[in-house]
């Protein structure tokens, strides 16, 4: 007779089933509320295995194509024992299983106190006597994705894909599944018999993990009103897959690298383990709305507890729209006086400080330019010091450049190398952190900066991909790239445990490595290259369902001395976290005083910010749309960012529990714009197209 787990945490109804024969499936992931008990599948083609594992010399259970959901050594697994344990921030469940050639699993389910999101990988353990070939081992897979309801999951499953790109991050597409050619549905009101080969997959290729889709994604059912949401915590290479179960069920797949997409083996030899990229999985009743804020709330949970986060400094940064990559000691001593001016408490000086002319290619040894810095650089650390202001510096710690002379001299297991040469990506070499000199000698790098200079700011960039990865050392090249970035997040942990208040921003040419397995260590992001402010309220208006809004940084760059210029490039970073740049020597003091009084206004509200929960009253937006919102709410306060890129007028409808009590702009205070609340809808009259305001509204 089958057995079950049922856990009811946080919002969240979870089953297990233990069929007769020990193989274990995930049979209901609900919210509490639906109180809906899963049908099991008693026949043996209708098996879900908790864990999907393809092993070399093993075969497939039936025709499969592309999907991975089928392995037939996923049904060697069989149930040995569970535990569910207490720890600080919730419960953790372990489930232990075992096959008869020794490949033992833990599955974990870790439960997050007040959030309906969990987090799940596995470990493998070989206790046998042979080596095992590894092709696919999944992080979390759900067979049952939209099934609560009486309606096939083709009927009522819409798929949200978060698209993302260089200078345009968080671009989500919404489709119904019936598009994406998987089989499921009602026609003419019969039953679309069997199941297909089809599956709807997208991942991250190489060493950048955003830069064609974020690592995360959401699933609305229409008839129960359920939101799925998952993300992959994992800087390399990932895989989010759905495709179809016999029984007419909808699948969710999420791993790491793979072989069939990337090429991904791994060799377990006795006694090795191996562990899955952890992933995040949750389900909410409610729309995209109530799914984000769950994520959210999931998010700093599982970060690294950190002092910036908690006060959301506000960072000055010399790059965008101002210095762009040509520093001079002049030069920053007067951009840290209009820094100080403004009210920010960062000062970054970012790219070409450490060498003259054409530095990109030079990267590697980080020591200042004399031509650039004649008194040094200690002596601008100092100058910014004495404004108040923390200083900090760009680096790009995991590359040397072509031309770099310390680079000639170094070994090649230094570096990703491929066919006996090192490999070479925009004109860099890309050092391997699974080489223990290499962290040595960058964290050399980074001691000496902080004790030398007191440094207390870095701006990490990766302007780089690794391609396939490396096959020195490594089972596959891309197996190379997971332990890369695994040595380098523990390279991470070390520093910080040597310099507890060090703040580091996360940047991947813009938003290309915006992704939880660096944003649990790092406390913020950088969103994007983008040059034009315009354009960059499109990322302001989404971004917060990719990163928490406090660790969000966003490009606050004035370059026109207008006052609708600097008000719209306020208003962009004002619910984030602002990074604040421009040309600034061009702005008359009125649109100074403008720059002062909203990152006045941000320090007001940034308790706020890093407490509320994001919500989009028009949706996710995209480039095709003439006006944008994005809002944050914490109890009753609420703030909302209105854009109009190419429209004067904007309605938006407001939906909350209370009643609305008052409503008014916050920013700026001056040049208003006119506007009325009625029966849930917020109309906005700018002064003209392109325009931007902040609102406040009160609940009762």
């Amino acid at each position: 007779m089958d057995k079950n787990i049922a856990i009811k945490e946080n919002g969240l109804s979870v089953l297990f089933n233990i069929r007769e024969d020990g193989v274990v499936e995930l049979s209901g992931f609900s919210p509490a509320s639906m109180e809906a008990a899963p049908k099991v599948q008693k026949d043996a083609e209708n098996i879900s295995p908790l864990l999907e594992v393809q092993i070399t010399g093993k075969s497939t259970r039936a025709m499969h194509a592309y999907k991975h959901n089928f392995s037939s050594a996923s049904l060697d697994f069989h149930y040995v024992s569970h535990k569910l344990t207490v720890w600080e921030q919730g419960k953790e469940l372990q489930i232990i299983l075992k096959t008869e050639y020794g490949l033992h699993a833990a599955y974990h389910m870790k439960f997050f106190d007040a959030v309906p999101v969990v987090q799940v990988w596995t470990q493998l353990h070989n206790q046998g006597a042979e080596e095992i070939g590894l092709e696919y081992v999944s992080s979390f897979i759900y067979q049952n994705l939209c099934g609560n309801g009486s309606k096939p999951y083709g009927d009522k499953t819409d798929i949200y894909t978060p698209l993302n790109g260089w200078s345009c991050e968080a671009q989500w597409k919404k489709e119904d599944i019936r598009d994406l050619n998987l089989p499921g549905m009602t026609v003419d009101g019969f039953n679309m018999p069997g199941f297909g080969n089809n599956h709807y997959c997208y991942g991250g290729r190489s060493s950048w993990s955003s830069c064609e889709y974020l690592p995360m994604g959401l699933a609305h059912d229409r008839e129960t009103g359920e939101t799925y949401c998952f993300q992959i915590e994992h800087s390399g290479q990932w895989h989010a897959e759905y495709g179809t179960e016999p029984g007419s069920k909808l699948y969710l797949a999420l791993s790491g690298p793979t072989e069939a997409e990337n090429g991904w083996w791994k060799n377990l030899k006795p006694g090795e383990t191996f562990t899955t990229v952890p992933a995040a999985f949750g389900v909410v009743q409610g729309d995209v709305n109530e799914a984000i804020a769950a994520l959210t709330m999931y998010r700093r949970k599982i970060r690294r507890p950190n002092a910036d986060d908690e006060k959301l400094n506000v960072v000055f940064n010399d790059y965008m729209n101002c210095l762009m990559g040509d520093p001079t000691d002049e030069k920053e001593r007067m951009m840290i006086d209009k820094a100080a001016k403004m009210g920010c408490e960062y000062y970054c000086l970012d790219c070409g400080w450490y060498d003259k002319g054409y530095w990109w290619d030079r990267v590697g040894e980080w020591i200042e330019c004399p031509e650039r810095f004649p008194e040094g650089l200690k002596s601008i650390c100092e100058y910014a010091k004495s404004k108040n202001m923390v200083m900090g510096l760009w680096l790009e710690i995991e590359v040397m450049g072509v031309a770099c002379e310390l680079a000639a001299k170094l070994p090649d297991d230094w570096f990703i190398c491929r066919h006996g040469k090192r490999h070479i990506d925009n004109k860099r070499y890309l050092l391997d952190f699974r080489n223990p000199e290499v962290r040595s000698y960058c964290s050399d790098v980074v001691d000496r900066l902080i004790t030398d200079y007191g440094v207390g700011y870095f701006k990490i960039d990766y302007n780089v991909t690794m391609g396939y990865g490396s096959d020195l050392h490594s089972d596959s090249c891309s197996d190379a790239i997971m332990e890369h970035y695994r040595c380098l997040y523990q390279w991470y942990e070390e520093i910080f445990a040597r310099h507890p208040e060090l703040v580091v921003e996360n940047c991947g040419s813009g938003g290309q490595r915006m992704d939880y397995g660096m944003l649990k260590l790092l406390s913020l992001q950088s969103t994007s290259d983008q040059t034009d402010y315009i354009y960059n309220s499109y990322i302001a208006a989404n971004v917060a369902s990719a990163v928490t809004p406090e660790q969000a940084g966003m490009w606050v760059y004035p370059y026109e001395d207008e006052e609708e210029h600097v008000i719209y490039n306020m208003v962009n970073g004002l619910l984030l976290r602002p990074y604040i740049s421009g040309m600034v020597w061009k702005l008359s003091e009125n649109s100074i005083k403008l720059m002062q009084e909203g990152i006045a206004l941000y320090k007001e509200i940034r308790e706020d910010v890093k407490e509320g929960v994001p919500f989009f009253p028009l949706g996710f937006g995209n480039i095709k749309q003439d006006t944008l919102a994005y809002g944050l709410f914490r109890g009753n306060t609420v703030y909302l960012s209105v854009f109009a890129p190419r429209a004067q007028n904007v309605e938006i409808p407001l939906k909350f529990d209370k009643e609305i009590k008052q409503v008014e702009v916050i920013y700026p205070k001056k040049a208003s714009c006119e506007f009325q609340c009625e029966n849930g809808i917020l109309n906005v009259h700018m002064p003209q197209k392109k325009a931007a305001r902040l609102f406040k509204i009160v609940l009762k």
